[in-house]
């Protein structure tokens, strides 16, 4: 199964280096966990195999996005591996990195395509990683948009609430992606050949607890809803929408893992965001009003330079501006829920060896 191809097109990060691109606003998640798991990508690295048979060692970077997080990695990944080889007095194979950058102590090419499907050539990878990119579905489920079933997802936005129907659907979908997933880089990687991947997971076993992520989608909702009291949105467009994300617990990776067959794990745990909160946010939670709507509006534009192609597709550009103002204005008032909510969820990190 393939990415959705109107998904494809229309769902990415926000490009440049403007006040809502991804490459400015990518940090206060997305780097802080590389930072975070940068020990356990060095532990990966430095104890699999030696691969001496090969003189080239190819890495895969399959996100997320693009930017300054994509060059931290990849300068990560191949430093240890330099330093593996060398104290193991073996020389040091060439590096190809599969990312659109090039120079550095590498050799680079960008490849296009989803990561949902094959990208490589057979026994092409000796190491793939990916972060904040397996939680996203290659589509929304087809199920939840159709009307008075029992799937229908009528006025929410993503898989939490009531509804156990929507979260099986969820649940469904991130269950082929998954596994299309697994296949493709089976297929891609050597044996031996080990697979670092970073995403947003919960602790909750229940679908329809998205853990950490649901107070963000919670208060899109809320924002949404407010701008169609206001008459700026139409109901039915609210109605109409749905976020493509499903953030896993534990059992359900691991399930699928076993059910697919190509990989051992190695490492699988879960880092719940409430033990890992910059100071940064822990001040603004303690701090003044001002202080709170203030951070609150710097994780609305985090949102923004994520969320704004999908969502200016579906209600329109004029919309914009006023919806993240809304949403900060909401996240400010609530910042220190983010503390209850990052106890059921936060970063989930595999390690996997391709069989």
């Amino acid at each position: 199964m393939g990415i959705d191809m109107e998904m494809e097109r229309v769902f990415r990060m926000n490009a440049g280096l403007g006040d809502s691109s991804y490459a400015q606003n990518s940090i206060l998640l997305q780097r802080r966990g590389l930072e975070i798991v940068e020990p356990v990508l060095e532990e990966a690295i430095l104890s699999m195999k030696m691969m001496s048979e090969f003189n080239t060692f190819c890495i895969a970077d399959l996100g997320c996005s693009s930017g300054p997080n994509a060059l931290f990695t990849a300068e990560n990944i191949t430093k240890t591996l330099k330093a593996k080889y060398m104290s193991a007095g073996i020389p040091v194979p060439q590096c190809q990195n599969e990312e659109g950058v090039a120079g550095r102590s590498y050799f680079a090419a960008g490849v296009p395509g989803s990561f949902y499907g094959r990208l490589f050539p057979d026994k092409a990878l000796h190491f793939v990683h990916s972060s904040f990119g397996l939680h996203w579905l290659s589509q929304v489920p087809a199920e939840i948009l159709e009307k008075n079933s029992v799937t229908w997802n009528k006025g929410k936005i993503f898989c939490g609430g009531e509804s156990q129907a929507v979260g099986e659907a969820y649940f469904r979908q991130f269950q082929k992606d998954f596994n299309t997933f697994l296949r493709a880089r089976a297929d891609e990687m050597v044996g031996g050949g080990r697979m670092l991947l970073l995403l947003l997971g919960r602790t909750p076993h229940d679908p329809i607890d998205q853990g950490y992520i649901a107070l963000q989608w919670e208060l899109l909702e809320i924002s949404l809803n407010d701008l169609v009291k206001q008459g700026l949105i139409e109901e039915e467009k609210v109605d109409s929408f749905n976020i493509p994300m499903y953030c896993p617990c534990p059992g359900e990776v691991s399930n699928e893992i076993a059910r697919e067959g190509s990989f051992e794990i190695q490492r699988l745990e879960l880092l719940r965001r409430s033990e890992n909160f910059p100071r940064e946010e822990m001040e603004a939670i303690t701090g003044s009003a001002s202080a709170k709507d203030a951070y609150g509006q710097k994780l609305a534009k985090q949102l923004r330079a994520v969320m704004e192609s999908l969502m200016k597709h579906h209600f329109g550009e004029e919309i914009m501006d006023a919806l993240f103002e809304r949403y900060g204005e909401i996240l400010g008032r609530r910042l220190s829920e983010r503390i209850e909510y990052g106890k059921r969820g936060g970063y989930l990190v595999l390690v996997l060896q391709r069989r």
